[in-house]
């Protein structure tokens, strides 16, 4: 007698599992993959993973299939019925029926497509899968190098240069500019976040040569209450060298 890989209804059991398969009168075993796939038919695509591992659980415990045999053997029994329904005649009085079930066989197979952990599946269904993430890949490469092109245009081999002991008046000159009015009451700059500030002076500017550290710069664009940060670096009133003025000499708008 051929062992079942999957855990069976005990006989005229009316508490069983909802996951046995089988009747209340047993199951023949020739058929336990009827009775296996019955169960998909009927169940929620969310409890696919919950339902194969109860079975899993079956087979290893009881020394019937290694993690890969069961794998291999359920696999082969959801492909098998596809293809049994696929080739059933389309003017049927079931073919509704038949194309439901393929639809839940092709979901349980996607499903076991996911927990392949062996490459278990038929070479030429590796081969296509394979195939397909290489050129997705590929085309993930490509769209990678257009972008880094096109950033490559914002590199500069050379950074402007602050003289030693002078970023902060550097950075005095740009908390001036973020405060600037416009006649319509509006500010000449509008970012929703500090950062681009602190980004643009780490990336384009040298301090006497020397690379500056964003998070050195992100410490002085921080909350202020008043006019004092609430925490963060102040620039020293010995290096606040200059002063923005309006052109038109509306000093109303002097910063």
């Amino acid at each position: 007698m051929t062992v079942s890989y999957f855990k069976p209804r005990k006989f005229f059991s009316f508490s069983a599992h909802p996951y046995d398969i089988g009747n209340i009168i047993g199951f023949w075993q020739r058929h336990d993959d009827n009775h296996f796939l019955l169960k998909v038919y009927a169940m929620d695509e969310e409890n696919f993973d919950a339902f194969y591992n109860y079975h899993l659980k079956y087979a290893l415990e009881n020394n019937i299939a290694t993690n890969q045999d069961f794998y291999r053997h359920v696999w082969q029994i959801v492909d098998s019925r596809i293809r049994h329904f696929e080739l059933q005649d389309p003017f049927s009085r079931k073919h509704a029926l038949h194309k439901n079930n393929i639809q839940k066989l092709q979901a349980f197979q996607r499903y076991l497509d996911s927990v392949d952990e062996w490459n278990a599946r038929p070479s030429h269904l590796l081969i296509a899968e394979k195939d397909a993430v290489i050129q997705r890949q590929q085309s993930e490469i490509e769209a990678l190098k257009v972008k880094l092109s096109e950033l490559n245009v914002f590199e500069v081999t050379q950074k402007v240069w602050i003289d030693e002991g002078y970023l902060p008046t550097l950075i005095d000159l740009i908390l001036q500019l973020r405060e600037l009015g416009l006649n319509s009451g509006r500010k000449l700059l509008k970012s929703d976040h500090k950062i681009p500030y602190a980004k643009m002076i780490s990336k384009y500017f040298s301090h006497a040569g020397k690379d500056i550290s964003i998070e050195t710069i992100r410490n002085y664009f921080v909350e202020k209450k008043g006019d004092v940060p609430v925490k963060g670096t102040m620039v020293p009133t010995d290096r606040r060298l200059f002063r923005i003025v309006r052109a038109d000499g509306d000093f109303g708008s002097v910063v």
